[in-house]
């Protein structure tokens, strides 16, 4: 005869709550899905970007206002539409806005990717973000890359869209700039979780305190049928 004890030991096993590791892995892999849903489906978007840079230091701000336009099989292309402030400080912005075209285009696109590939996750608990019930993830990268994030990633419950994140680059940005820190937030936008305001900042013995803020708005997507 089965022992009650053990029948009892197994109903309960079978409700217990997964390991933190376990869950991590299964939000992960959510997380990819809903990713891969997006691409399949968001051939084309377009949309404004203002990027303001400011250095404290030397007192000096710059504002760079472009027309962005991202095809899956292109990435992203910018177009200025408007500049102000220091000349210097809108040539990093053109620097900036060369390296995230570069990085948007498949598939080194995939190396930025919030993935089984390129992170190892915790689960740490939930969290209000965005006005949704979200899991909060420990992000550690599996390698040492600029594009890559050691922090946090607040993902939405139900939808498994990435809504939040918030860390330290893994690499260099450059030996003046050093690793900046960078908050990311998304909107909803037709379904689509994409980025609404990033803020980064940095500092170093040479240039002190300097702060990127991009501002997206206006988004037009072209969604496959």
């Amino acid at each position: 005869m089965i022992s009650l004890s053990w029948v009892l030991a197994g109903c309960l096993l079978a409700f217990a709550p997964l390991p933190d590791e376990t869950a991590a892995d299964s939000v992960l892999a959510k997380v990819e899905l809903e990713s891969g849903r997006r691409h399949a489906a968001l051939k084309e978007y377009s949309g404004s970007r203002v990027y303001t840079l400011l250095n404290q230091r030397f007192g000096k701000e710059a504002a760079t206002t472009v027309f962005a336009k991202y095809r899956a099989s292109e990435g992203e292309r910018f177009t200025v539409v408007e500049r102000s402030g220091s000349d210097r400080l809108n040539g990093i912005i053109d620097q900036v806005l060369s390296t995230e075209s570069a990085e948007s285009v498949p598939p080194v696109n995939a190396a930025r990717e919030i993935s089984a590939a390129n992170y190892r996750v915790r689960l740490l608990g939930t969290e209000m973000a965005a006005g949704r019930n979200c899991y909060v993830l420990a992000l550690s990268p599996r390698r040492k890359q600029r594009s890559l994030i050691a922090g946090k990633a607040w993902v939405d419950a139900t939808t498994y869209a990435v809504v939040r994140i918030d860390g330290q680059f893994a690499a260099s940005v450059s030996v003046f700039l050093g690793a900046p820190r960078i908050v990311e937030d998304f909107v909803e936008v037709g379904g689509y979780w994409l980025p609404g305001h990033v803020r980064s900042v940095t500092s170093s013995l040479l240039l002190g305190p300097t702060s990127l803020e991009i501002a997206f708005s206006n988004y037009q997507l072209t969604a496959a049928p």
